[in-house]
């Protein structure tokens, strides 16, 4: 491949960039503006606009998407969903796997971004101020309390940051506070591939193909008498089994 090719190659793969994230840019201020005013109605239905949005994300990205474990949930029921965190893709990624009412526990820094924000936090996602014990724990309080008044499900991300290589990080125990106080099931699950679409600080998304894995659910019986260190160990050793392809043990 000589010079010429080769900067053509870049000029295309930076075109692409700069035209998906404009796009990305677009659709995330058009349906925040579209959700914030439904959420006053109908905060359900603006869960389902939010859902529209990550579908368009990962159209525009040509990332295909292939769920495992899907019938191991009941539709009728909520989860505290604990998941690895690959990518900023994620959050579309298990919007479209899992469906339903869901909504995030967040890093604060997302809902101080105009518009966008505002859409995150009218919908009804959690921020947590993870500098501050006394503020995360105010933040899982009320996620308990969101959950049994809205009958919805919780998505928690317990490394509390991106994975650099794609590895199962270390989980952080504040997380399960929450998932102890909950009172309903909880579901590991592992994202696989989605780093690869969309590498740690890159904007570029590149077209493939990600799996998200559901575990089996963890019952109240199976979560009795276990303190917050010996769940998020177990949890933690179930997901990276999950995104290593091995299998693990039950709780």
């Amino acid at each position: 491949m000589d010079s010429k090719d080769s900067s053509l190659i870049n000029a295309l793969r930076y075109l692409h960039m700069v035209v998906f994230s404009g796009m990305i840019m677009f659709f995330a201020v058009v349906y925040a503006a579209v959700t914030i005013p439904m959420s006053i109605f109908s905060t359900r239905i603006a869960r389902n606009v939010a859902r529209e949005w990550s579908l368009r994300v990962l159209e525009l990205g040509g990332v295909k998407l292939k769920v495992v474990g899907k019938e191991k949930l009941d539709p009728n029921e909520r989860y505290v969903f604990i998941s690895n965190h690959q990518s900023a893709l994620d959050i579309p990624i298990i919007y479209q796997a899992i469906g339903g009412q869901i909504s995030f526990i967040a890093k604060k820094e997302l809902f101080r971004i105009p518009v966008f924000g505002w859409g995150m936090s009218a919908i009804g996602h959690i921020s947590i101020d993870r500098q501050s014990s006394r503020q995360a724990l105010i933040s899982m309080k009320k996620a308990v309390v969101k959950l049994e008044k809205e009958k919805i499900s919780l998505v928690l991300f317990p490394e509390g940051t991106r994975s650099k290589d794609g590895r199962v990080g270390e989980f952080k125990t504040a997380s399960f506070t929450l998932a102890l106080q909950s009172g309903v099931k909880l579901v590991p699950i592992a994202i696989k591939d989605a780093i690869n679409c969309l590498p740690p600080n890159s904007l570029r998304v590149r077209p493939g193909k990600t799996t998200l894995e559901i575990g089996d659910p963890i019952t109240l019986e199976e979560i009795q008498g276990k303190s917050k260190g010996e769940l998020c160990g177990r949890v933690q050793e179930l997901v990276k089994a999950m995104v290593e392809g091995g299998v693990a043990e039950s709780v």
